[in-house]
């Protein structure tokens, strides 16, 4: 079993077990019924409800993974880069740091501003803003690994 699916595996056992935790401690009383009177029930969420600011629907790590391997990655790295890609935004292609001295990162690889020339000279993108799209960044970052290998996201070995 690869490293992949366990990790996989034990995302969906711990999402399990909260949503688990969670129904059982919202579980109000059952009103005693009695026949000519009317039950009001209320509910109240225990999550709160956020709207995402894209018009498409998140997807989880290894369906990002599946992705990278259409924009170029190659099959054999996918462990590496469901780590790295983890590490480095928790699979949230809006992910951005501006804190990183270079020129800040963004997405789900969380490419470097610094990369920007290059980036539109080789034609995957037009703007930074353009790396929050998984699709290009994926191909960002695969053009980077090509180029570097995994030392442009360093601590990543193993």
């Amino acid at each position: 079993m690869s490293y992949l699916a366990i990790k996989i595996g034990a995302w969906f056992i711990a999402g399990l077990s909260a949503f688990t935790l969670l129904w059982d401690a919202s579980e109000p009383q059952a009103p005693k019924l009695q026949p000519g009177i009317q039950i009001t029930t209320t509910l109240n969420s225990v999550v709160p409800v956020t709207v995402a600011p894209t018009t498409t629907v998140p997807k989880g790590c290894a369906q990002y993974v599946a992705d990278a391997i259409t924009a170029g990655w190659p099959a054999d790295q996918a462990p590496m880069l469901a780590r790295v890609m983890f590490r480095e935004s928790r699979c949230n292609p809006l992910a951005f740091n501006s804190q990183d001295s270079n020129g800040g990162s963004r997405g789900l690889m969380q490419v470097n501003g610094v990369h920007e020339t290059w980036l539109k000279d080789a034609g995957i993108i037009k703007h930074l803003d353009d790396l929050f799209r998984p699709e290009v960044n994926l191909t960002a970052s695969a053009h980077l690994w090509r180029m570097v290998g995994w030392s442009a996201w360093a601590s990543t070995h193993g």
